[in-house]
């Protein structure tokens, strides 16, 4: 054989080799099954397992000073099914079980699982180191901590507002069949902080200047409707994809009772416009609370957008058919309500419009020329508006269930009929 007739077959062995190897490489870090089982939406109980929880971190916002939370599987529990929800169609399953804190996640390839697992023990001052394996690959420590490192420059931006996750949860102590977590939360706006999900960033100094213009135009000329409210703040920006989301925000501020949802912080320039004495509560409908999901929504869908605000909505209205409900609005009836998760739907519909560059002109124009009707129509008001977490489960199951997703595509016909899309 010749030199030059062997070095095609070199060539094909060298080939055939680094193939082998990727394949190899390939079924070594992916699996053929899922280590995270297919997750139920989360349940009205676990909803509110999860708002006891935030309600009991952000007392250190209030104090300044940590406070010691303890999750047990429930909780656990409670946090994956929303975590899974909020990634979808990946699935992350968090639990504790004989002393060690066990993170899984699972996504979905052709053909293939790519599956997740760090593993923590013991107590810790801040993050605690994790025993990280990919598919069947254990990654070694260091490489462990400079994906953490990723994470953290990704999301835990300067530009974010939020400190690093050391700061944030300052101990833990991982026990047999619970943790102990000890946090302190930044102060600061929500909306400032939504910039961590990887939407970009709004600019919160013209948030602020909107706002104190809309506090003093509605100490001039007091004005309930949202309608109103919208064509205010619109009318003082221009047509551009990043004023709206200004203008959203602006709106989401004077709305809403900061007492309920922090969304302002401790803004000095924001701060400094809230009035001394309770302006008009603002209402779409006739209703208070339905101009605050109306408004929360559109503010959250161009702040984190990624199903943030429908999910917020949907298990907000999960946690109100518990009893002592923890986002319960003054007056607004307890329950699974429709004509809410309507208000919500309507409100990221409208923010998706004057945020999409080839409809935000005639979303403008509409909006500018239209009244309450064109935020939410009529017929939407003749939906249930208060079942008990009984009657939702019986009519419509759970958030996953088939005869929910027709009820929510039956509203959202309901709104294209009316014009928001």
């Amino acid at each position: 054989m010749t030199a030059s007739a062997s070095r095609p077959r070199g060539r094909l062995a060298l080939l055939g080799l680094v193939l082998a190897a990727l394949v190899g490489f390939v079924l070594l870090v992916t699996d053929g099954s899922p280590a995270v089982p297919e997750q139920r939406a989360a349940t009205g109980d676990q909803v509110a397992a999860v708002q006891e929880l935030a309600r009991a971190a952000r007392v250190s916002r209030q104090t300044g000073e940590p406070v010691t939370l303890t999750l047990d599987n429930g909780d656990l529990t409670a946090l994956s099914a929303m975590a899974s929800q909020g990634v979808s169609p990946a699935r992350v399953q968090v639990q504790i079980a004989d002393g060690v804190l066990t993170v899984k996640a699972s996504h979905a390839l052709p053909m293939r699982w790519l599956n997740l697992r760090a593993e923590a023990s013991g107590e810790s001052q801040g993050m605690p180191d994790w025993r990280v394996h990919v598919g069947a690959l254990p990654l070694p420590g260091w490489l462990s901590q400079w994906a953490l490192d990723q994470v953290q420059a990704r999301y835990l931006s300067e530009d974010s507002g939020l400190p690093p996750l050391d700061t944030m949860l300052r101990r833990m102590t991982i026990g047999p069949a619970s943790l102990a977590a000890e946090v302190r939360l930044p102060d600061g706006s929500l909306l400032a902080h939504a910039v961590a999900t990887g939407t970009p960033a709004l600019d919160q100094s013209a948030v602020a200047a909107l706002y104190c213009q809309l506090v003093q135009a509605q100490r001039a000329d007091p004005a309930p409707s949202l309608a109103t409210q919208l064509k205010r703040a619109l009318g003082k920006v221009q047509a551009t994809q990043q004023d709206h989301r200004v203008a959203l925000a602006a709106v989401a501020l004077i709305a809403t009772d900061p007492k309920l949802l922090p969304l302002a912080g401790k803004d000095s320039a924001l701060a400094a416009c809230v009035p001394s004495a309770a302006l008009p509560a603002v209402t779409l409908q006739g209703r208070a609370d339905w101009a605050m999901h109306w408004a929360l929504s559109a503010a959250l869908e161009v702040t984190t957008g990624k199903r943030v605000g429908t999910l917020i909505g949907e298990w907000k209205e999960l946690a109100d058919t518990r009893p002592g409900a923890a986002l319960q609005v003054a007056g607004e009836p307890s329950g699974f309500s429709f004509v809410d998760l309507a208000s919500d739907r309507a409100g990221l519909f409208t923010a998706r419009q004057l945020t999409d560059p080839a409809r935000l002109l005639p979303a403008r124009a509409r909006l500018l020329d239209g009244d309450e009707d064109d935020l939410l129509p009529p017929a939407v008001l003749e939906l249930n508006d208060g079942l008990t977490d009984a009657e939702f489960a019986a009519r419509y199951g759970a958030l996953d269930d088939p005869r929910y997703a027709a009820k929510v595509a039956e509203i959202d016909a309901m709104l294209r009929r009316g014009g928001i899309d």
